[in-house]
């Protein structure tokens, strides 16, 4: 009786093992057997972009991004030069109609949730100056959550514990989410203080300049001094033969 309970739970165990791997093969064009275009690589719907952009004064520019129906939208944006570094950031819908304003920021985020199918606009309007370029660096991820259905019925069909497995799949997928945030900040940081460095280091490198050149400078008005203090004639004010 012990073997056959043993043997029965081995077969479970493979038909589960089985069904995770074949659930695990996904191509980056088909997921849920529907093709899509916006798939990124790792065979998850869904898209990540980061990049940096010159914003001119007075001009506003604007980027697109499709976004599937019931998904989620992130985005992060700071201005890393340029400026006093402050820009409006805006979110149009496929409407053109504005969903959020950031006046006068240097940076910020947005988190859009259950979003309608569609393309919307994230744009950054360099308002403030009438001529001065501003580099701002831009992050947007969207992801939606239909495979985590799909493993669901799966799992059920297996009579599992599917609910409590999709609590701990919404788990993963919330921590998933908050690491990205984290590195999208991290990011910030890290771009932020190179430039910082970048700048510091040119401010020290023409300050040594200009010290030399005094030191120079210095150097040389002491030996014409000196010597010209030492500096006597032949003869004395009368015209007479010095001693």
């Amino acid at each position: 009786m012990v073997d056959i309970m043993r043997t029965t739970r081995e077969i479970l165990l493979l038909q589960v093992a089985f069904f995770l791997s074949k659930l695990c093969i996904l191509s980056a064009e088909k997921v849920l057997g529907v093709e899509n275009s916006e798939f990124d690589f790792d065979g998850l719907p869904g898209a990540q972009h980061e990049f940096k952009v010159d914003i001119p004064g007075s001009t506003e520019d604007c980027f697109f991004q499709a976004v599937s129906e019931g998904a989620q939208m992130h985005v992060s944006f700071e201005v890393l030069k340029g400026g006093d570094k402050n820009v409006d950031f805006y979110v149009r819908d496929q409407n053109w109609q504005v969903m959020e304003v950031q006046n006068y920021k240097q940076s910020g985020t947005y988190n859009l949730e259950n979003a309608r199918a569609g393309t919307y606009a994230i744009c950054i309007d360099n308002v403030f100056s009438r001529f001065g370029t501003k580099l701002v660096y831009i992050y947007i991820v969207t992801f939606v959550m239909q495979e985590w259905v799909q493993f669901q019925m799966e799992l059920s069909s297996l009579h599992l514990m599917a609910a409590n497995f999709t609590t701990s799949l919404n788990d993963v997928q919330s921590s998933v989410e908050y690491m990205k945030q984290s590195q999208a900040a991290a990011r910030f940081h890290v771009i932020r203080d190179w430039y910082l460095v970048q700048g510091n280091n040119y401010y020290v490198f023409m300050w040594s300049l200009i010290q030399c050149a005094l030191i120079l400078i210095a150097g040389a008005v002491q030996v014409f001094t000196v010597r010209r203090l030492f500096r006597t004639t032949n003869v004395t004010p009368s015209a007479k033969p010095r001693a």
